[in-house]
C-alpha cells in the first residue's frame, strides 16, 4: 500500500492528526448508474433530516474539522472543507456533480459522514507522497481552477509538486477512464474517534470493492 510520510512542520504545527487511507487496484472507471442515484437520494434525506433546525457548524466533527484548518492559519468559512463545502450543496437541493464511480462514490461517503477526502490516481503520484504545509509560493493546477495557491495550508506533494488538500484535488492525479489504481485520503482531526474515521473508510471501501480487483485500507496517525 502506497505510504504517505508525515514532514515534521505538520507534526510541529498539528501534533495530533489522522488519516484514513484506501488503496483501490484494478478499478474499473465508468458513470455512476441508478444504484448509486438511490444512495444519495438516502443520503439528501438523513441531512435534510439532521439539520432541520441546527447549522452544518454546529456539527461536531464539522467543527473538529474547521479547528484543523485554522490549527494552520486556514480559514474554514472562506476555503471551505470539501466535505462541508458537499453537505451545504446537498441541503440547497444542488445534488453532486457527475464524474464517475470512484469520485462519486468518495463524495458521497464524505459527505455522509463530514470528513474531507482526496482521490488520486496512484498511477500520476511520482516518487514519496508527502503531508505538509504548503511553502511560499507553491500552487497547482486545480480540476475547476487553473490556479490553486498552496501556501500555508495542508496538503499533499510528491516529487512533482503539490497534488491536493482537503479542499481541492488537483487536475495531475484526477481519476479518470484510463485510471487503474486509486488512493483515497480522509483528513481526519484527532477529536474524531478512530471507529468513526475506521467506519467511514470501510464504507467506501465496500463500495470499492464493486468496482476494483483489490481494495486495502489503514489508518495513519500523526
Amino acid at each position: 500500500m502506497l505510504n504517505i510520510q508525515i514532514s515534521e512542520t505538520i507534526k510541529q504545527t498539528i501534533r495530533s492528526m489522522q488519516f484514513g487511507l484506501i488503496e483501490a487496484s484494478g478499478v474499473s472507471v465508468h458513470p455512476s448508474n441508478v444504484d448509486f442515484d438511490n444512495e444519495l437520494k438516502k443520503l439528501e434525506l438523513e441531512l435534510k433530516e439532521k439539520y432541520q433546525d441546527i447549522a452544518p457548524s454546529d456539527d461536531p466533527v464539522v467543527s473538529a474539522v474547521r479547528r484543523m484548518y485554522r490549527q494552520v492559519g486556514w480559514e474554514p468559512t472562506k476555503y471551505r472543507p470539501s466535505s462541508e463545502a458537499l453537505v451545504r450543496r446537498l441541503l440547497k437541493g444542488n445534488g453532486l456533480y457527475r464524474i464517475n464511480n470512484l469520485v462519486d462514490y468518495g463524495n458521497l461517503v464524505s459527505a455522509r459522514y463530514h470528513i474531507p477526502m482526496g482521490l488520486y490516481d496512484t498511477g500520476k503520484i511520482t516518487g514519496q507522497a508527502i503531508m505538509d504545509i504548503g511553502k511560499d509560493g507553491e500552487s497547482y493546477q486545480g480540476i475547476s481552477k487553473p490556479e490553486i495557491h498552496a501556501t500555508g495550508k495542508i496538503i499533499l506533494r510528491d516529487d512533482k509538486g503539490v497534488f491536493g488538500n482537503p479542499t481541492a484535488d488537483s487536475a495531475r492525479t484526477c481519476v479518470q477512464v484510463t485510471t487503474q489504481s486509486v488512493l483515497a485520503v480522509f483528513f481526519a482531526p484527532s477529536a474524531i474517534e478512530r471507529d468513526f474515521l475506521q467506519k467511514t473508510i470501510d464504507e467506501l471501501a465496500a463500495y470499492y470493492n464493486l468496482f476494483s480487483k483489490k481494495v486495502e485500507t489503514q489508518i495513519q496517525t500523526v
